[in-house]
């Protein structure tokens, strides 16, 4: 994975077109603070409204699209505002951030499972406490963000964002989703859902 730090729409739109001349098939982008991060919060935004724009303007010049980091309702309400395809995570998604993913015709990939693996295992690998606290606030909230993009009938794709050995735990990710989607939704959460927004 290559990361790039851009500020100001003008560097944002330079990094994506650098990425996008590596031939990626999406750009992912920060829209929140990071659950791993140790100097932000995830109820934080990031980039503007702006600065995605361009990003997104780039991606879709080529036929690509961008995905976005994001927690917060706000984040996500400023993601797809400026166009951007899935949200990845979501855990602190709100009824207005749902609303707004709807609207778009976006998609959301929660990742629950690896709030629930990090909060059991992080200590064993070396994760700190601030960070440990941060993922359990994303684990407690992650069925809360679920079941407003649920309700707000939302198309909900499916995701880990487990590595390493924690990649075991893949499955899991089903599980936590049927506490909120019907068993054959989750299946197709990770189908059919996915190629769409492949």
């Amino acid at each position: 994975m290559v990361g790039v730090i851009a500020d100001g729409a003008d560097e944002v739109r330079r990094a994506a077109r650098e990425q996008i001349r590596h031939d990626v098939d999406q750009l992912k982008i920060m829209a929140s603070g990071g659950a791993m991060s140790p100097g932000d919060e995830l109820d934080t935004t990031q980039y503007t409204v702006e600065e995605m724009r361009a990003a997104v303007e780039e991606a879709t010049a080529v036929g690509k699209y961008v995905l976005a980091h994001a927690y917060s309702g706000t984040a996500i309400r400023n993601a797809v505002s400026a166009g951007v395809r899935c949200i990845e995570h979501g855990n602190l998604l709100d009824a207005a951030g749902a609303q707004a993913i709807k609207k778009a015709g976006a998609y959301l990939v929660p990742t629950m499972v690896t709030y629930e693996a990090i909060w059991r295992e992080g200590k064993n690998y070396g994760i700190g406490d601030h960070q440990i606290q941060k993922i359990n606030m994303a684990r407690e909230k992650s069925v809360e963000g679920l079941t407003h993009a649920y309700r707000a009938g939302c198309k909900i794709g499916s995701g880990s964002d487990l590595l390493g050995d924690m990649q075991a735990q893949r499955t899991v990710e089903f599980e936590l989703k049927g506490q909120v989607m019907k068993p054959m939704e989750v299946l197709l959460s990770a189908t059919r859902t996915n190629a769409e927004i492949f």
